[in-house]
């Protein structure tokens, strides 16, 4: 039998069936599974798979919770496991609790996220247990129990960038470094003769010292890679930048995102528009892990359902609606995601998505790109692959103001082909290109791909969120409720599930409980169970109601005038979206503007329609192992005209 790495415990569900998971093979991408005695590998990929969607127990048990943690026991879960991740370690040193506690205490005063709690920490029987607790129940466990501004401009092009960065890979790693008045003379004898080979007009761009500096900053993350002397100051700045590029050494270590106008128009509903791109990238890997193509501008809605995708990775209907070769299911767990200051990375929801997974966020200052360099790689290198498309508004050989009228008469493309051919291009050209040593914090030589498979095979990759708990992110805006025998109501419209009836026929008193629902799907809801904390869903109760967001929701209800007890049906939704009383007002004061406007509202009607006829809402929300309820349609409620009282 293949030699495991350490017994796991836990317990995978199969349908029916349930698996005892023994633990992972040793320098081998796989997991041995038991059942009855009789033993079974599944690769790792399809083992973190079962973990997004829910199906591995958290702890030893074969427990499958859904509650829904406050941010106060999120908070508290945190601090347990950060002791027990340093018990364990200074343990494994050979220390006695009383040197572990000391030296626990000394570390968490140091940590900004604990350090106001370290002068009072549990008792050594009160960290034992906790011990038993997340071994048996997992994070559940460590619940507490007690309560039930820059210059963005490029100062280069790229034929020059990228004879920079091949004369630095080619010197480094070995012992003839250049310096940077050499590497400048090169570049600037090189540039020249590529530029003239390459372009047949035009003048060279800027090829001088401050141009090799900032393709050193912004590029590279290491700080060895040309022999210089530097100020105290700038020395300073450059080796602690680069010290923390060389803590990556994992995969998952380090996410970076970012957001970009694609340089193309794409067609949508007869009308040209240029589409909006984010990209979350992995930095171990250098791999794209999440990446969004819309229409309207980045929200922190678009960059949740990017870090979603980084969690939970694709599978086959993705690989195969798109056409995709080179299928890689990438899905981990991230330490630390680095984004930049721009409003679609902050938002309610995305401040849930930070404190459902304990993940830290680190904004840089406007204007720094060389602060998440393997990014600002992955975006440049996919600019280089729109401006080989038709519909292109800048070349290497022209500007974006020669290329404007032309891009629209070349324009071909429609926006779904342009989100096929940026998929396509995402697993099948930039997975298979190697990354320079310069650009990797590994200093390896290998593609995306082969990285990721080297990492899986070779060292711990951090196992991804369940896919119940990455959904119910979604579900950020949290409001109290009263039940009724009808139900829930929530923004004029009625929620019910068997659930919810047993509750309220429980009750012997009236019954509040905290309900949340999706801004972008008011389709379905969360309650709370307002003892155990356990949360189930109730739909709405109009089994036609189309898939509109709150937003949407309410200026519905403002246009139209209504009697205050109807509900909202989904015939005067339905009467709404026909007439266009959903969407946001228009500002725009020229043709071209008014056209990208009408473009965006065909989108989102599309959407919503496409929505509302899939099975599912905006992220996979339901429990299989909810019972199924027939779904009525809401009644007209009585008037209360005084307290206790009706007519």
């Amino acid at each position: 039998m293949n030699q495991l790495q350490a017994y796991d415990g836990r317990h995978l569900r199969n349908g029916e069936t349930l698996y005892r998971v023994i633990g992972r093979v040793q320098g081998k991408p796989s997991v041995v599974l038991d059942l009855n005695g009789m033993k079974t590998e599944i690769t790792l990929e399809e083992f973190h798979r079962q973990i997004a969607l829910g199906n591995v127990s958290e702890g030893q048990a074969p427990v499958f919770c859904d509650r829904i943690m406050s941010d106060d026991e999120l908070s508290e879960a945190a601090f347990r496991k950060r002791i027990l991740e340093l018990a364990d370690r200074y343990q494994e040193l050979g220390l006695k609790w009383d040197e572990v506690m000391d030296a626990i205490r000394i570390k968490l005063q140091n940590d900004p996220h604990f350090a106001s709690r370290a002068s009072k920490l549990p008792a050594v029987r009160t960290i034992q247990k906790y011990r038993k607790d997340y071994c048996t129940m997992g994070q559940l466990g460590l619940v507490d129990k007690r309560n039930q501004s820059g210059n963005y401009t490029v100062r280069y092009d790229e034929i020059f960038r990228e004879v920079v960065l091949d004369l630095l890979e080619s010197s480094y790693l070995t012992s003839d470094r250049m310096n940077m008045t050499e590497l400048v003379r090169e570049s600037r004898r090189q540039y020249l003769k590529r530029f003239s080979e390459q372009r047949s007009k035009g003048k060279p761009g800027n090829h001088g010292e401050k141009a090799v500096k900032s393709i050193i900053d912004s590029y590279i993350p290491h700080s060895d890679v040309i022999k210089r002397r530097q100020g105290k100051k700038a020395a300073r700045k450059a080796l602690l930048q680069a010290g923390s590029f060389q803590m990556i050494e994992h995969a998952y270590d380090r996410l970076e995102t970012d957001s970009t106008q694609a340089d193309i128009y794409v067609i949508y509903d007869g009308k040209l528009i240029r589409p909006w791109v984010t990209i979350v990238i992995d930095a171990a890997t250098g791999f794209i892990v999440g990446l969004v193509v819309s229409l309207e501008n980045p929200t922190g809605l678009t960059t949740a359902t990017a870090l979603y995708e980084a969690m939970t990775g694709n599978d086959e209907e993705f690989f195969d609606r798109f056409g995709i070769v080179n299928r890689v299911s990438v899905a981990g767990h991230p330490l630390t995601v680095v984004a930049d200051q721009g409003s679609e990375n902050s938002g309610s929801i995305l401040n849930r998505l930070l404190s459902m997974t304990a993940i830290e966020l680190q904004k840089n200052i406007p204007g720094h790109p060389e602060k998440k360099p393997f990014v600002e790689r992955a975006m440049s290198t996919f600019k280089n692959f729109v401006t080989r498309l038709d519909g292109a508004t800048q070349t290497r050989e022209l500007s974006p103001k020669e290329r404007y009228e032309r891009a629209k008469a070349e324009a071909c493309w429609t926006f779904d082909e342009f989100v096929q051919k940026v998929q396509v291009w995402r697993y099948d050209v930039y997975g298979v290109i190697p990354r320079r040593r310069v650009q990797s914090p590994l200093k390896r030589r290998e593609s995306p791909i082969e990285s990721w498979r080297r990492l899986t095979t070779e060292y711990y990759v951090p196992e991804p969120p369940r896919k119940q708990q990455l959904t119910q992110m979604f579900f950020h805006h949290a409001e109290k409720r009263t039940v009724h025998k009808y139900g829930i109501e929530v923004g004029y419209v009625q929620y019910s599930s068997e659930e919810l009836r047993m509750l309220e026929k429980d009750a012997k008193s009236k019954l509040v409980v905290e309900v949340r629902i999706n801004p972008a799907d008011i389709r379905e809801i969360i309650v709370s169970h307002p003892k155990s904390g356990k949360a189930f869903y109730a739909s709405c109760k109009d089994p036609d109601m189309p898939a509109i967001s709150v937003a949407e929701r309410d200026r519905i209800i403002a246009l139209n005038r209504r009697d205050p007890d109807d509900y909202l049906s989904a015939t005067e939704v339905l009467a709404a979206l026909v007439a266009g009383k959903h969407h946001k007002p228009s500002k725009a004061t020229t043709k071209g503007r008014k056209e990208q406007h009408a473009a965006r509202r065909k989108r989102r009607d599309d959407e919503i329609m496409n929505r509302s006829n899939a099975s599912n809402g905006p992220a996979p929300t339901g429990n299989p192992s909810y019972p199924t309820m027939p779904v009525l349609a809401p009644k007209r409620r009585n008037r209360i005209s005084a307290r206790g009282k009706s007519t």
